[in-house]
């Protein structure tokens, strides 16, 4: 049994083809600029079982590109990971392509277990220096399982949120691209502007979070290519691997 928060029946913004899109319940991360904060609760959602969510899952199958997709994200998917694991697992028993997003929380064996029996994995980088700038996350344990994706065959996308005067600094960018550099099986890097619209979903749970206070303005396309333009001279990967979504 697991608990998640709600499913997403079309979606395709996360990971290739149309996908559906199960948000597990649950976050020991807790980014200060999450956009879904309500599923960091660990009791709340829904109490089910892997098969009987897959049951649900087959209800969109016809409305989704052959294979369907299926992504797995949160809250954060590998804090439950044997619920990932099982429901991973039945999914591709049953035709489905299955990819993981994930901010590579928790211990690497817990980590490898899941990722080695997925499609895709779509690893979000939440600051490449200080994970603790804008979160729980330990610097020493994110590395180690990013470095650890490195003896799979597994497909990883790199995603990362550009926030004024917290993520977009040259240096922190640099460093960005260095671990990408140092994946040979990474096929995107995905950098998105910092969505505003979280402000409202804290503001909803009477939560606050200091990049509120400081307001930063929206992102711009040119500071998006700027920020991949340093990423692909660190990394020295070509340009088809970078996929900006300035809309998102």
């Amino acid at each position: 049994m697991g608990r998640i928060q709600s499913i997403q029946s079309f979606s395709t913004l996360d990971g290739p083809g149309t996908r559906c899109v199960v948000f597990f319940q649950g976050c020991p991360v807790g980014c200060l600029f999450c956009h879904n904060p309500e599923s960091w609760d660990a009791e709340g959602g829904e109490n089910i079982d892997p098969e009987d969510l897959l049951l649900r899952l087959e209800r969109f199958r016809p409305f989704l590109q052959a294979p369907p997709g299926l992504t797995i994200t949160g809250g954060e998917p590998l804090f439950q990971p044997e619920f990932a694991l099982k429901l991973a697992n039945s999914a591709k028993k049953q035709g489905w392509h299955v990819a993981l997003d994930t901010s590579g929380w928790g211990p690497t064996d817990a980590f490898l277990a899941v990722v080695e029996n997925v499609d895709l994995v779509m690893f979000s980088i939440k600051h490449p220096l200080n994970p603790k700038l804008l979160s729980r996350l330990e610097l020493e344990q994110t590395l180690a399982n990013w470095k650890s994706l490195a003896l799979l065959k597994v497909p990883v996308w790199l995603r990362y949120v550009l926030i004024k005067n917290w993520t977009g600094q040259h240096e922190t960018l640099r460093a960005l691209g260095k671990l990408a550099k140092g994946l040979p099986n990474l096929e995107k890097i995905e950098i998105f502007p910092y969505n505003s619209l979280a402000e409202s979903n804290w503001k909803a749970l009477h939560w606050d979070s200091p990049i509120f206070h400081q307001n930063p303005p929206a992102v711009t396309e040119e500071e998006i290519k700027e920020a991949e333009l340093i990423v692909k001279e660190a990394s020295g990967l070509l340009d088809e691997v970078f996929s900006n979504h300035t809309n998102a």
